[in-house]
């Protein structure tokens, strides 16, 4: 009698350690995460502009200090000077692999100018040309979510040099 009680005891904490008994783990996505779009250039790109970038940050910039890592998330290739058009790929224009993008919810992604020679981290340096947003509306950003092992694709932004976007604090 008392066998059979330490195997009941012994079973019920066992179902109760695993949660869901013998079900199987959750399938994990495979692939990449990431996400892709157009960048579109109207207006007269201004001199003196040695970078352009698409930039991500996780969360908004409220204050200089939030134009850092880690709320840094991503930053694309160049794009080339005069462009029109800008098709992209976070996966294949990751200008700095140590930036890897995971699943998540994105509250900042624009378009960004330098006319520094290299590239800084120093918010004075950049100049915010377009904002992925809200019905068009540079005021308002929309969020980018990634989900796990997905390729989030029309991330589009308009860029309008005649009518730049509102700036973050400097």
């Amino acid at each position: 009698m008392k066998k059979v009680l330490l195997i009941i005891l012994f079973s019920v904490l066992l179902l109760l350690k695993c949660n869901g008994g013998i079900e199987p783990e959750p399938v994990k996505p495979e692939g990449p995460t990431g996400f892709k779009g157009k960048i579109t250039f109207t207006g007269t790109w201004p001199e003196g502009v040695k970078r352009t970038h698409l930039v991500v940050f996780k969360k908004p910039i409220e204050k200089t200090d939030d134009f850092f890592p880690p709320n840094l998330s991503f930053v694309s290739d160049s794009i080339p000077y005069g462009s029109s058009v800008f098709n992209y790929s976070s996966i294949e224009n990751n200008f700095l692999p140590i930036f890897q993008l995971g699943e998540g919810t994105y509250s900042y992604v624009v378009v960004a100018q330098s006319k520094t020679e290299t590239i800084s981290f120093e918010r004075k340096d950049w100049y915010v040309v377009g904002v992925y947003c809200n019905n068009n509306n540079q005021s308002s950003p929309k969020e980018l979510i990634l989900c796990a092992g997905e390729i989030t694709e029309g991330v589009n932004i308009n860029v309008d040099f005649n009518n730049p976007p509102p700036q973050p604090p400097n």
